[in-house]
């Protein structure tokens, strides 16, 4: 690894929050930024059968249209996959930032496990941790929660390039898990595996 991208890794890590990076760590102060937009995800191994976030479209919709007119969010793209999902948003200020995460977090898990709760002896995925991948709902504090570990964030370097990648991604996403287009497996170009872009 040269000198160039040593330095790109390190100015990757400040700009990412949660996911598979909080897994093991001390809570930290998330990273925002109210001048670039942010990419966002928030997946579950829980969202499958009747759970299936693809199920919820419209309340899952709904929650984020309501929580982005309160919190002054500006919501650019959004993709409600099948265990996870993506928006590209920015916010205001740092209060409206971690207020609609919380509301859109808590709200779509609260409607869901309504519906469909989690059975304290249910598995994050069909057939055991045998033939599951790698699942961060196994740890103890996230052992009944919907969603498996803090909401990925991760802060775009601007409104250019970077910024149509990711846009174009979240589409992508959404076309594929609307069965427009197949899903195609592919590496992560802009964003640390660490959350932006659940494998499989």
């Amino acid at each position: 690894m040269n000198m160039k991208q040593m330095k790109q890794l390190k100015t990757t890590n400040k700009r990412e929050h949660g996911g598979d990076l909080s897994i093991g760590r001390r809570r930290s102060r998330r990273i925002v930024s109210v001048n670039r937009p942010m990419h966002v995800t928030l997946r579950s191994e829980f969202a499958h059968s009747g759970r299936c976030l693809l199920q919820h479209q419209k309340m899952i919709s709904s929650v984020i249209l309501r929580a982005a007119s309160r919190f002054h969010i500006s919501v650019y793209e959004k993709a409600i996959c099948g265990n996870h999902l993506h928006l590209l948003v920015r916010g205001k200020s740092r209060v409206d930032i971690q207020n609609f995460f919380r509301v859109v977090a808590g709200h779509i898990a609260q409607n869901i496990l309504k519906v469909y709760p989690i059975h304290p002896k249910e598995k994050s995925k069909p057939g055991g941790a045998k033939h599951a991948r790698k699942n961060t709902c196994k740890h103890p504090k996230n052992q009944r929660k919907f969603w498996c570990a803090l909401i990925y964030s991760r802060i775009l370097s601007g409104w250019g390039r970077e910024f149509s990648v990711v846009k174009n991604y979240i589409i992508k996403n959404t076309l594929e898990a609307i069965g427009v287009i197949p899903y195609q497996l592919r590496s992560n170009h802009y964003t640390s595996p660490h959350g932006a872009v659940p494998s499989g």
